[in-house]
């Protein structure tokens, strides 16, 4: 059946694994300090973050004064995730 793995057989993770590690904001800040950000950047098929300066620095200052900041830490890391592996697969397909 197509999408089941056999028994013992295993799958390479692909795209993902960023979930499963978290960054402090001072390993964030770290990262973003040194990082050559675009202006814009292809997250993924369907997501184009614009003005990525301004939105790590929005993100990292959300993580900084709120106790509860998963979606910042989420976010820049999905930014970290697309400047490492860019997106190059197709875009959304405009109108029929």
């Amino acid at each position: 059946m197509k999408g089941r793995k056999a028994k013992g057989e295993s799958r390479p993770i692909t795209g993902f694994i960023f979930y499963l590690c978290s960054m402090t904001v001072q390993d964030l800040t770290a990262y973003f300090e040194t990082a050559d950000l675009p202006q814009t950047l292809r997250i993924d098929r369907a997501t184009t973050q614009h003005d990525v300066k301004e939105a790590v620095a929005r993100n990292l200052e959300t993580m900084r004064t709120e106790a509860k900041h998963s979606g910042a830490s989420h976010r820049l890391m999905r930014i970290i995730n697309a400047l490492e592996h860019p997106y190059d697969g197709p875009g959304i397909p405009g109108r029929w």
